[in-house]
């Protein structure tokens, strides 16, 4: 039996230019918590990028407020 998971998330809004495409490798042993942190991380990252590293655009793609997104930033370290 294969010990890695594979998350594949796709979504494409009416605006392809916002659409993304992501794949983080996990591994069942790190738990729960380590996978949704390595999630967060790649969908920020992705988010920050797409959005040219504007913290507006990006908690409002993220769907946060700019106070929750400026948080997860600091906990994750980005």
């Amino acid at each position: 039996m294969d010990s890695q998971f594979r998350i594949q998330f796709m979504h494409l809004p009416q605006d392809t230019t916002k659409s993304l495409y992501m794949m983080v490798e996990l591994d069942p042993a790190d738990g729960l918590d380590s996978a949704l942190e390595k999630f967060e991380r790649q969908m920020i990252q992705n988010a920050l990028r797409r959005n040219e590293s504007s913290i507006e655009a990006t908690a409002k793609e993220l769907k946060l407020t700019r106070h929750a997104f400026l948080y997860r930033r600091k906990k994750l370290g980005l």
